[in-house]
């Protein structure tokens, strides 16, 4: 497992939803109007900083990695983003985060559901667990699976993340920390973010061997499976319990 590092000074270009001062550093000076207007329904987590629990070369390491990162960062707010990576345009309104919800049962119904039809209705999307710290493009978001199960003239509803291994060791660590192939991998910071990224997994900071990709593209039911896909990862198998609820089984190894 990847060892957590020490605490970072990395400025957050949107407000934070768990502060009720404003941050020191904005990425503009005037605000982005934009056809979208009603405000998030989500309260970013806190983004936390566990204690190391990894040797003095690896303290270091991350020392090092993370002041390298806060320097980048200081240089990209002095250019504001396009509208294209902004998050504050690319996740506000309708496209605003939301958080998991564990399974409804019962749900109310306007009408009658014809006790004909059972199944489930699924819907996946791009959902970021964390704020941003820099760019950020709709489809960077972690993978959210919504589902609304039908049977017996009822209806239930539940939406969770897909538990990929790039989220995983992001909840662990309690900050976004892999590089967003769209919003953040442009120009020559990219190159750097992703210098950055490969140099922590050298040092053991962060394990992306075992895929580095958001299971946000789309579902696939294949071979009495449901898949969570991306095109830069393999498909991660979900399951849906008896309850209606759903659960992330792990990477889809199978041969097939």
């Amino acid at each position: 497992m990847p060892c957590n590092w020490a605490k970072t000074l990395i400025p957050h270009p949107l407000p934070s939803s768990n502060s009720s001062s404003s941050p020191s550093i904005s990425w503009r000076s005037n605000p982005i109007h934009s056809a979208l207007h009603s405000p998030s329904v989500l309260h970013f987590p806190k983004q936390s900083q566990h204690q190391p629990h990894c040797n003095f070369l690896q303290r270091a390491a991350s020392t090092a990695l993370d002041m390298a990162e806060n320097a980048l960062l200081s240089l990209e707010l002095h250019h504001p983003l396009p509208k294209t990576a902004d998050p504050r345009v690319q996740i506000s309104g309708n496209f605003a985060p939301v958080p998991e919800h564990p399974v409804k049962q019962s749900l109310p119904v306007t009408g009658t559901i014809p006790s004909c039809i059972k199944g489930v209705y699924l819907r996946n999307g791009a959902n970021p667990l964390f704020e941003p710290v820099a760019g950020h493009h709709l489809f960077d978001g972690d993978g959210m699976i919504h589902a609304v199960t039908v049977d017996n003239g009822k209806a239930s509803y539940a939406c969770r993340f897909t538990e990929t291994q790039r989220l995983r060791q992001e909840k662990e660590l309690g900050r976004p920390i892999f590089p967003k192939a769209i919003g953040e991998l442009h120009g020559h910071s990219g190159v750097a973010r992703l210098l950055l990224f490969y140099a922590r997994g050298l040092f053991g900071l962060v394990d992306h061997k075992q895929g580095t990709g958001v299971a946000n593209a789309g579902l696939v039911y294949f071979n009495n499976r449901l898949l969570a896909m991306s095109e830069d990862d393999l498909p991660y198998h979900v399951r849906i319990t008896p309850s209606g609820d759903l659960e992330t089984v792990g990477i889809n190894l199978s041969q097939q």
